[in-house]
């Protein structure tokens, strides 16, 4: 048991510091360029994943329509949203914000799965929008940049992702809706990107190696680590453990660039903390599909984000 918490914190720290990971790469690339390229390296990731365990089987009309959604909103919209409001906000922010995907998550359950949405989790989605307020006010008033709005759309994108992983599960595995739905993203948007982007592709040998292992590591590996280990200790007990994300970025941000953390920070992110943790404290379903964010993460995808 102690193995699998101390994964847990292990996956959690590695996408703490792919936040402030991908914040450096996107001085160095456009966020189209690197949303693409997350999305094609993962592809290829989780493809070799399903060939070694066998995993791939044929899907139906209904799933192909569902598959082909999780891929336009849940992977393209969410890997433009998450890249692009990074370039105008923080990883920290970034962080925050993502950590409000399974509050989101359960209420659009409550209106397209008809879940209960529970007094529980209205009360604790109040405390987490406060403490959100106080994380990204700055002396007195309230900043909500255009990077922040752009991180929400993540953030929902996310969630909306959920949805249809919960949808397809009734018939295929996580890691076949995970592989699939990436395939299509790539597929969809590789063309759009190559043909009407301009990439600087003599970019140096290390920065690749910074950009590849981002979304290997940073996306595939502690997907699968995650997973496994959330297997042993239960969702409900792993869910707590993925949100001390926040503060392991704020963290790493200040240890790495010096960025001042303030006392109402912290004080905004032991909010969002304790409120995401009041309303999804028994929801593990929220995070049993992880991977599929491509940041937690996916996904991350993210993905688990």
């Amino acid at each position: 048991m102690v193995k699998s918490y101390t994964i847990l914190l292990f996956c959690v720290f590695v996408w703490a510091g792919n936040y402030l990971a991908r914040q450096f790469l996107l001085k160095e690339f456009s966020p189209l360029f690197l949303s693409a390229f997350s999305l094609t390296v993962i592809s290829f990731f989780f493809i070799l994943v399903s060939i070694l365990s066998k995993s791939f089987v044929k899907v139906k009309p209904r799933e192909f329509v569902l598959l082909s959604g999780a891929a336009l909103i849940g992977l393209v919209a969410n890997q433009v949203f998450l890249f692009t409001g990074l370039k105008y906000s923080s990883a920290a922010n970034a962080s925050l914000i993502f950590s409000l995907s399974p509050i989101i998550t359960a209420f659009l359950a409550g209106v397209f799965l008809k879940e209960k949405i529970t007094v529980r989790m209205i009360i604790g989605s109040l405390i987490a929008i406060i403490g959100i307020y106080l994380v990204l006010a700055v002396k007195g008033q309230f900043v909500f940049s255009k990077g922040d709005l752009l991180l929400f759309g993540g953030a929902a994108t996310f969630s909306c992702n959920l949805i249809f992983v919960r949808l397809l599960s009734e018939r295929l595995s996580t890691l076949i809706i995970t592989t699939y739905s990436f395939i299509l993203s790539a597929a969809i948007f590789d063309p759009f990107i190559l043909s009407g982007t301009s990439v600087a592709w003599n970019k140096s040998l290390p920065l690749w190696v910074i950009a590849a292992a981002s979304v290997i590591i940073g996306q595939g590996l502690t997907t699968l680590m995650w997973n496994k280990a959330m297997n042993d200790v239960g969702a409900a007990k792993a869910a707590i453990v993925l949100n001390l994300q926040p503060l392991m970025t704020m963290l790493l941000d200040y240890l790495i660039y010096q960025t001042l953390i303030t006392t109402q920070q912290m004080f905004g992110a032991a909010l969002v903390f304790a409120g995401i943790l009041l309303g999804t404290i028994q929801m593990g379903m929220v995070f049993k599909n992880r991977a599929i964010s491509g940041d937690v993460m996916v996904t991350h995808n993210k993905t688990t984000d």
